[in-house]
C-alpha cells in the first residue's frame, strides 16, 4: 500500500510541475512577445527621432536662411529711407529755389 501511495503522490507531484511547466511557458511566451512589442516600439522609436533630428536641422537651415533675408530686406528699407530723406531734402531745396526765383522775378 505505501508503494501505491508514493506512485500516486509521485503522480499529482508530476501533474502538479507539469502544469507549473506549462504556466511557466505560458509566461515565457507572453514575455518573448512583450519584449519583441518593445523592441519594435524601440526602433519605431529611434526612426521617428531620426527623421526629428533631420527636420530640426532643416529648420535651423531655414531660419538661417530667414534671418539673412531679414537683414537684407532690412538693410534696403534702411537704403530706402535714405534715399526717401535726400529727395525730401531735395525737394525742400527746390522750393526754397522756387521761391528765391519768384522773388527775383518780382523785382
Amino acid at each position: 500500500m505505501k508503494e501505491r501511495e508514493r506512485i500516486s503522490n509521485l503522480e499529482e507531484l508530476m501533474a502538479e510541475n507539469l502544469i507549473r511547466l506549462d504556466r511557466l511557458e505560458a509566461g515565457q511566451t507572453v514575455i518573448h512577445r512583450s519584449v519583441t512589442d518593445l523592441n519594435k516600439i524601440v526602433f519605431k522609436n529611434s526612426t521617428d527621432i531620426e527623421v526629428l533630428k533631420q527636420d530640426v536641422a532643416y529648420l535651423k537651415e531655414n531660419m538661417a536662411t530667414k534671418q539673412m533675408f531679414n537683414t537684407l530686406l532690412e538693410a534696403m528699407t534702411n537704403g530706402f529711407d535714405r534715399t526717401d530723406r535726400q529727395f525730401s531734402k531735395m525737394h525742400d531745396e527746390m522750393v526754397l529755389l522756387r521761391q528765391d526765383v519768384n522773388v527775383l522775378k518780382a523785382r
